[in-house]
C-alpha cells in the first residue's frame, strides 16, 4: 500500500469518525490491526452500500440499491438533470433477491415505501440511514437491511 493512499484512507477515517460521531456511532467502533499490522475497523467492514443499474428504457432507467449502512448515505440519479419519478420496491427488514426481482421479507417495517417515497420522488438525491429511526422497527431478529428499486428520468 503506497503511502497515498494510506494518507487518504486516514482522511476519510477521520472524516467518518468526526461525521459519525454526531450521530453517536463512535462507541460502536472497534478499530484494532489485523494480522498484517494494518488498522482495521470491523465496524466498518460490516456496513455495506451496493447499486446496480438495472434496465435503461431510453429517457428512464432503474436503479437498485441495497445496504445496511446505520450512517446516512446518499444515492442519486447518474445525470445532473434526472430525478427519481418511481419507487418500484423499499423494504427495510430482511428483503430478498437481485436487482429488478426483489421480494420482500416477513419482518420489514411498514413504513418503508412512504418513507422512500417521501425522500426521493421528485429528486435527483436523497440519504437514508437504515435504522428504525428513519423506518419504524422491522421485527427482525438479525441485523436489518434496506433494498430500494427507483426510476430515474430526465427532468
Amino acid at each position: 500500500m503506497d503511502t497515498t493512499h494510506s494518507c487518504r484512507r486516514g482522511y476519510i477515517l477521520l472524516l467518518v469518525l468526526s461525521y459519525s460521531s454526531v450521530f453517536g456511532l463512535a462507541s460502536n467502533m472497534s478499530i484494532s490491526n489485523d494480522t498484517s499490522g494494518n488498522k482495521t475497523d470491523s465496524f466498518f467492514e460490516s456496513q455495506s452500500t451496493s447499486t446496480e443499474w438495472g434496465t435503461d428504457m431510453g429517457d428512464k432507467y432503474i436503479m437498485c440499491t441495497e445496504s445496511n449502512m446505520e450512517i446516512p448515505w446518499m444515492i442519486s440519479c447518474k445525470k445532473s438533470k434526472e430525478v427519481f419519478t418511481r419507487i418500484n420496491f423499499a423494504d427495510y427488514g430482511n428483503p430478498s433477491g437481485k436487482c429488478e426481482h426483489y421480494r420482500h421479507g416477513n419482518c420489514g417495517a411498514k413504513t418503508t415505501m412512504e418513507v422512500a417515497k417521501k425522500n426521493c420522488l421528485g429528486k435527483h438525491q436523497c440519504v437514508f440511514k437504515v435504522s428504525d429511526e428513519m423506518f419504524g422497527t422491522s421485527h427482525c431478529k438479525k441485523e436489518a437491511k434496506f433494498f430500494v428499486q427507483l426510476t430515474c428520468t430526465k427532468a
